[in-house]
Formats: structure tokens, sequence, C-alpha cells
């Protein structure tokens, strides 16, 4: 058996991670809750877990499911849930992620900027090209 200590500090750092992924407290609850399960689970086990509502749950597991993160399926005439170890491949999405979404738009306003405000050209220019480097490297890691 895991000493309870040891499960919760996983639980805490699997939180961690997710939640720097942008994943909700109640995604990483139920991730982690069937990440560290034994057997798959079904809703209404999951709900007494961890204390939420069905609904509650229903809704994670349908986020979580959307981003390959578990895994339904049929068994009988219930619906089981299994956590799927996807640490690395939401990982490798970050860096475009954070292209697409963070850079490239600052570099866009910034650039805007800079012919607007004349008083900040340097600073905006230190910024710009501290950009392109970190865009260079997150090209490379993609």
């Amino acid at each position: 058996m895991i000493p309870s200590d040891a499960l919760a500090d996983s639980m805490d750092l699997v939180g961690r991670i997710l939640r720097r992924w942008g994943f909700s407290e109640k995604d990483i609850t139920i991730y982690a809750t069937l990440l560290l399960n034994s057997k798959p689970m079904t809703m209404k086990e999951i709900s007494e877990v961890t204390s939420f509502s069905l609904s509650a749950v229903s809704q994670s597991l349908n986020s979580l499911i959307k981003n390959y993160m578990v895994k339904p399926e049929k068994r009988g005439r219930v619906r089981v849930f299994t956590a799927i170890p996807m640490f690395y491949e939401l990982f490798l999405n970050q860096p475009a992620e954070m292209l697409d979404k963070e850079v490239i738009p600052l570099k866009q306003r910034l650039l805007e900027l800079r012919d607007k405000m004349p008083e900040l050209r340097d600073k905006i220019e230190a910024i710009l090209s501290n950009l392109s480097n970190m865009e260079c490297v997150l090209n490379e890691i993609i």
C-alpha cells in the first residue's frame, strides 16, 4: 500500500503541472484521482471520492476526454473512466501554443507601438529582440 504522504505529495505535484497548463481544480482533482487509482472508476465513484456533484464530474470528464487525458469505456451498462498519462504530449503542445497565443501577438502589438511611441522605441526594440530569440528557440523545440 502507498503511504498517504506519498499519495498526497504525488497528487499535489500532478496538480502543479496541470495547473500550469490551465486545467481547473476540479479537472486536476478528478484526473489525479483516476491516475492514481488501480482500477477504472464510474462517475458515481469519482463523485464519492472527490465530493463533487455528478454534474461537476461529468463536465470535468468531458474536458479531460476532449484533451485525451481520460479514456471512457462501457462495462456492461456502466461507463468507467481511466486516466491516460499524457504529461509528455501536453508538454510538447506548450511551445506551439505559447508561440501562437503569446509571442507572435505580442510582437505584432509592439511593432504597432514602436512607430506610435518614439519615446519608447529603444525599449520596444530590446523587447522585440528578446522575443525574436524566444521565437527561434520555440520554433526549434517545435
